[in-house]
């Protein structure tokens, strides 16, 4: 029954996807596509590429407060699983970025693990002191009022938490099965040691912006400098769950439902959601084959079930 079910979801699906690319105003998408400014387009690709060195380190910076590991591990770990990422779905790139670090740096496999958990926990951090501070340089639509108030609370209350050692009194009450994982989690965010790996993932979400917005200035949309940060917040609350390699097709479909309320067509929208998926996945994935090689990835990709239980 289950079976069937998610057949005919998947039918009725495959039938909206199929109408929509039938009616949809593909020609005015390739124009807006055809003119647009290379110039600006190179400089977004060379803001956005700040995001991942800026990721990776904050990675490296939390995961050496329980066992050492190199910087350029960290980046090369980081790209590898980022572009295995993009050409697959599911936890493939954490697993690989976890199996590249422990094979490189000796790292061992709880902690690594735990650092990529950390990690994801650290850019939420970084988004809501992002979110926190974006109003005093943009005009934010009423709706994002809420997420910046939450956004505030979510940042002080880990901090205050972090800072005083709540979590060591609140991981003594887990069962004993869990308590030593999480007891190495809350010795990465102790004291002051969330400071530098928040801050390096303030400048991730920075760099992402600011690459969102010389995109849909490429792509000649005079949009103000808050349709990019709200196109930000939608593109990626849409990619939490992948569905596609590199997301492809839902990040188009957040990038131009978050632009419609600045005026901007759809059409347009999804140019700038295809340029802007062109200068964060190509550049990341030539890194990835000039690292790991054709071979290597490939290995990678066979190689996701293993990788992923042994997360």
């Amino acid at each position: 029954m289950k079976r069937w079910m998610w057949w005919l979801l998947g039918l009725v699906g495959l039938a909206l996807a199929l109408r929509v690319a039938l009616h949809f105003p593909w020609r005015a998408t390739g124009a807006a596509l055809v003119g647009v400014n290379g110039w600006l387009l190179l400089a977004a690709l060379l803001v956005n590429l700040a995001s991942p060195v800026a990721k990776a380190w904050g990675w490296h910076v939390l995961l050496g407060a329980v066992a050492p590991n190199r910087w350029w591990v960290a980046q090369e770990a980081n790209l590898i699983g980022t572009a295995v990422n993009i050409v697959g779905v599911g936890v493939s790139g954490e697993a690989a970025r976890v199996s590249l670090l422990v094979r490189r740096d000796h790292v061992p496999v709880r902690a690594a693990v735990l650092s990529v958990v950390g990690a994801r926990v650290v850019e939420a951090l970084g988004l809501a002191l992002f979110v926190v501070l974006a109003p005093l340089a943009l005009d934010l639509p009423p709706a994002l009022r809420g997420l910046q108030i939450g956004g505030g609370a979510l940042l002080l209350t880990i901090l205050v938490m972090a800072r005083f050692r709540v979590w060591g009194r609140l991981v003594a009450r887990l069962p004993r099965s869990i308590r030593a994982g999480a007891m190495e989690l809350a010795q990465m965010g102790w004291g002051g040691r969330l400071i530098a790996p928040t801050a390096l993932a303030l400048v991730n979400w920075v760099a992402q912006w600011g690459s969102y917005y010389l995109v849909l200035r490429a792509t000649h949309i005079a949009a103000p400098p808050a349709a990019s940060f709200t196109a930000l917040i939608a593109v990626n609350l849409g990619g939490i769950v992948r569905f596609t390699p590199a997301n492809v097709g839902v990040m188009q479909a957040a990038m131009a439902g978050a632009l419609l309320p600045f005026g901007i067509a759809a059409e347009h929208g999804v140019a700038a959601g295809l340029a802007l998926q062109a200068i964060q996945v190509l550049p990341i994935l030539a890194f990835g084959l000039a690292i790991a090689g054709r071979s290597g990835l490939k290995r990678l990709l066979a190689e996701e079930r293993d990788l992923a239980r042994a997360a």
